[in-house]
């Protein structure tokens, strides 16, 4: 039986039919599911949720519960939800990012380095990292995915690995998760990689198509990476299921082991979507970098075959619809690079660098479209097309 209650009423055991609202309005990945912690009801009522509906068939119904039983609605502690007052914008973060981006892109380098020439791998050593890694996501949710786009080709496996680490960091923090999950998938995401040490350079670093021999050595690297990390002890199952999950799919299709659906833990359905996600933004040896919108686009359009859709949906909330280090054109002509995200996805702050109108550039301006209403976002431009070089920007 399907019965609306107000949310002073929910309680453990309790099957949550619906919260009432679009995914883009609350912080779960689903909109049905179990309720089995005290928890979950303190997160649905600090989400502004006042009324939900129920299915009595899957749950406990309220004659079944003792409402006498206080359940304390206090604000949760996790990462998503420190004092907005210690939030910075992208600009204000952006220089601490960088540096950290830098220092981690090293220290990843050095570490596939030693992998290779047979030394242990020190993870214990990424756990300051990852700790800086989640403050700034925690100051600043968006300063990483701007900054993800800035890779060379020489040094993208390295530069790869922190920027997954550093989405689904941000990720991790959109979709409500406690802060030591938190903590192990930016661990996961910047060993994820690690296996492609022991993939030939001349696969690896291929200018052209992979042929099916080729793609079978490439493919190794998810074993290779098991291999080199199985005798940590100190690896959480967490950070593991970055690493070794991030090529399956939820059909099934993907590998090492041809996982499907739920099979696939939550972390590795995220690992999947972010890995692809910054591989396809990415200039590479053998490919120009995609825009991000246009990538997101393509995330939808491959669920629910390889992607959970809903986590797909609940990406493209943390990134926003024009992911910062997008580039857009307005109907004036401009062109800006996204900044910021406001309330508004379709209207974010962009930095004016261009203009098609003149062919040319322009001097750098601050734009807020959520101010200026009479212009808007035309459409999505590649940096390559108008040979404009991002990294002079951000």
């Amino acid at each position: 039986m399907i019965r609306k209650i107000s949310t002073s009423e929910l309680r453990v055991g309790m099957y949550v039919h619906s919260l009432g609202r679009s995914w883009m309005d609350h912080p779960f990945v689903k909109s049905h599911f179990m309720v089995d912690t005290v928890q979950t009801i303190q997160k649905i009522a600090s989400s502004g949720i006042r009324e939900v509906v129920i299915d009595t068939l899957k749950g406990v119904d309220i004659q079944d519960v003792s409402l006498s039983d206080e359940v304390l609605i206090s604000e949760p502690q996790g990462p998503n939800d420190r004092d907005k007052s210690s939030r910075l914008s992208v600009a204000e973060e952006s220089t601490r990012a960088k540096a950290l981006y830098r220092e981690a892109t090293s220290v990843i380098h050095n570490m596939m380095r030693d992998a290779r020439l047979g030394k242990q791998v020190e993870v214990q050593s990424l756990d300051p990292l990852a700790e800086r890694m989640v403050q700034s996501t925690i100051r600043s949710s968006h300063a990483f995915s701007g900054i993800s786009r800035i890779k060379t080709k020489d040094e993208y496996t390295f530069m790869h690995c922190v920027s997954v680490a550093g989405l689904m960091t941000a990720f991790a923090v959109e979709i409500g998760l406690d802060e030591e999950t938190i903590h192990q998938v930016a661990i996961g995401g910047m060993v994820h990689d690690i296996g492609k040490t022991l993939v030939p350079d001349k696969i690896l670093n291929k200018p052209g198509k992979l042929d099916r021999d080729e793609f079978g050595v490439m493919r190794q690297h998810v074993d290779f990476s098991d291999q080199l990390l199985k005798e940590h002890t100190g690896l959480s199952q967490v950070a593991r299921d970055v690493t070794l999950l991030h090529h399956e799919r939820m059909d099934g299709s993907g590998y090492p082991h041809g996982l499907k659906d739920d099979q696939i833990s939550l972390v590795g359905q995220m690992s999947a979507i972010v890995d692809v996600y910054d591989a396809l933004t990415s200039v590479r040896v053998y490919k120009d970098a995609w825009e991000p919108a246009v990538t997101l686009k393509k995330l939808l359009e491959w669920c629910p075959d390889h992607f959970n859709p809903e986590l797909v949906q609940k990406f493209i909330k943390c990134l926003g619809i024009y992911p910062v280090g997008s580039l857009v054109e307005l109907d004036s002509g401009r062109v800006g690079i996204v900044m910021e995200q406001g309330a508004n996805m379709l209207r974010p702050q962009l930095r004016i660098i261009y203009n098609t109108k003149q062919n040319g550039y322009v001097r750098v301006t601050e734009l807020d479209l959520a101010k200026e209403l009479v212009d808007k976002i035309k459409g999505v431009r590649s940096p390559s097309e108008l040979g404009i070089d991002l990294a002079n920007f951000l």
